[in-house]
């Protein structure tokens, strides 16, 4: 019997309108025969659109949830007032159907971090936590973690985030992925307090520890898994993202200049970096894995983030987050 992978989708809180964000679901739904979909937003409104569209699928389930939370406002406030938007009821759905394995928004991410923590809770008693996976320069994935949900870190979380990390590049095929250390030099002597302090514990903790990372070994080095702060994930993220739109800009520009057709090879080059090919930012450390796509969203951004949700629910993520944190609960028992 084949296993039907559950997914909850908030289609409301991005910059574009629910209705195009539900064609990426749809497009999902049909690359996909064993996803079934919750989709939270105003369920006239897509019913209508889908029935234009000629969309049907007995696979989705409309939430009704008409309210949508915006960045503008307070998460909390939100949270506590909007009952009815469609990230708090994806995320109530989520709390009371235990079959559904993933979650996806492309709203504010303070809102999804608030509605998370409050509905679904914690997972193995540590602070959850935005991780984004990238690409080498040799096509293999690589993950940053914290990328901003904890500006200021103890060092003893610095080593949960990177067991999760690790849990995660399992999920996604690399079987003994390796950590390295965010650190202005490569030295163990180098950084800040917590970052020596994270260096000790990580060489006691049994990990693949290679050491620090300087940024400029990011996309080239040898380690699997990125950890720092999310201070300095954040900052390391958009550097790495921006850098990388100048340079690709800049080529475009002396391609057209030179009448040199490189159309294909900065096509590929840009979908590396460009956010609607991506799978999104993935909050780990609550009791189910979220998927937060960019807020400038396009149907091609829900249909990659439930892409990605689908990929971490069939390779039992959240299992291998428990697992990795099993050693360390025995311990203290």
């Amino acid at each position: 019997m084949v296993k039907i992978i559950k997914i909850a989708v908030d289609l409301q809180g991005a910059d574009r309108a629910p209705t195009e964000l539900a064609d990426g679901a749809f497009a999902a739904l049909r690359d996909n025969k064993d996803l079934f979909l919750y989709l939270c937003g105003d369920r006239a409104l897509l019913e209508e659109y889908m029935k234009n569209k000629g969309y049907s699928s007995e696979r989705a389930e409309f939430v009704d949830a008409p309210e949508t939370i915006t960045n503008n406002e307070d998460p909390a406030e939100a949270f506590r007032i909007k009952k009815n938007s469609s990230l708090v009821k994806g995320m109530e759905l989520c709390k009371s159907d235990p079959e559904i394995e993933g979650f996806v928004s492309c709203g504010p991410t303070g809102a999804i971090f608030v509605s998370a923590m409050m509905q679904l809770g914690r997972m193995a008693n540590v602070s959850p936590m935005l991780l984004v996976e990238l690409k080498k320069t040799d096509g293999s994935p690589i993950c940053i973690v914290d990328c901003g949900a904890n500006v200021d870190c103890r060092a003893e979380k610095l080593v949960d985030f990177a067991r999760m990390g690790i849990a995660y590049m399992k999920a996604v095929g690399i079987s003994d992925p390796s950590v390295g250390l965010l650190s202005n030099g490569a030295e163990d002597r180098k950084g800040s307090a917590v970052v020596k302090k994270a260096n000790e514990l990580l060489r006691e903790s049994g990990l693949r520890f290679l050491g620090n990372v300087e940024g400029n070994g990011i996309l080239s080095g040898n380690a699997d898994v990125i950890v720092c702060d999310g201070f300095s994930g954040n900052i390391l993220l958009k550097t790495i993202e921006g850098s990388a739109k100048a340079v690709i800009a800049e080529l475009r520009e002396m391609s057209a200049a030179s009448n040199t057709d490189n159309d294909e090879i900065i096509r590929k080059l840009y979908s590396k970096y460009d956010h609607n090919t991506q799978g999104g930012a993935v909050l780990l450390g609550t009791k189910l894995p979220i998927i937060k796509g960019h807020g400038a969203a396009t149907a091609e951004t829900v249909y990659n983030i439930i892409k990605a949700a689908y990929r971490l629910a069939e390779n039992d993520l959240a299992d291998k987050i428990k697992n990795e944190f099993a050693p360390r609960t025995a311990a203290l028992v």
